[in-house]
């Protein structure tokens, strides 16, 4: 099959399983065949794999020569190396906006807060957890910083895939105004309280992932989709 832009049909089949795991419609362990995603997206097999390779480097696809491609599940390893990237990172943000008490951005992370809670309110579980992945970038976008943000966008995104597809649907560590709370702790410049919200914070949600990923961890192999096929 012949194709006028590679790169823009790589996107839309990376882009399509990505948002398919983050609804919970492929679950860790499910098989991702090669000559199904192009005909469900009218592609190439070479589009495909180079976008299963691009989701394989991002921790969300695993492939194993002569057995194709599958869902994975992250190790409780990957997982916690993930959160104490994050928990060393945000650190330094928050200390620095306590620092700088900026009541611009001070004005758009309250903003952002009504948003999440209109999230919360309606049952989207799906922009629930992308507001609150959100906020830590606007965090990040508050320091001004090009290098830090883009890194840092590629960390929450798959933190909050992990949320999304591996977390319930209660998150309690979201609901009990963590966030709020945080945005008053910069507003009064108080870094140590920040510093251990912060923490507090991320080391919740680390859990209820870990928790969660417990419990598919029986049900779940590699190859599983061998079996069932």
């Amino acid at each position: 099959m012949a194709e006028k832009n590679p790169e823009t049909t790589v996107a839309r089949v990376y882009q399509g399983v990505y948002e398919a795991i983050s609804k919970r419609s492929l679950r860790p362990g499910m098989k991702l065949g090669e000559a199904s995603l192009a005909d469900l997206f009218q592609v190439s097999r070479t589009s495909v794999r180079a976008a299963l390779k691009q989701l394989e480097a991002d921790g969300l696809v695993s492939t194993a020569p002569n057995k194709g491609a599958w869902v994975s599940l992250p190790s409780d390893a990957e997982i916690r190396s993930l959160f104490e990237t994050r928990r060393l990172v945000e650190i330094g943000i928050v200390t620095e906006l306590c620092r700088r008490q900026d009541s611009a951005v001070l004005q758009d992370l309250r903003d952002h807060l009504a948003l999440e809670e209109q999230a919360a309110k309606s049952g989207d579980h799906a922009q629930f957890i992308r507001l609150l992945g959100e906020f830590h970038i606007k965090l990040a976008e508050a320091l001004n910083n090009p290098v830090l943000l883009d890194w840092f966008r590629k960390l929450i995104s798959r933190a909050s895939l992990y949320a999304v597809a591996l977390d319930n649907e209660s998150h309690d560590a979201c609901r009990e105004n963590e966030h709020l709370r945080l945005v008053e702790f910069i507003e009064a410049g108080n870094q140590n309280a920040a510093i251990e919200l912060t923490c507090m914070h991320l080391n919740g949600i680390q859990q209820a992932i870990l928790d969660v990923a417990a419990t598919l961890k029986s049900a779940y192999h590699p190859l599983k989709h061998l079996i069932e096929a």
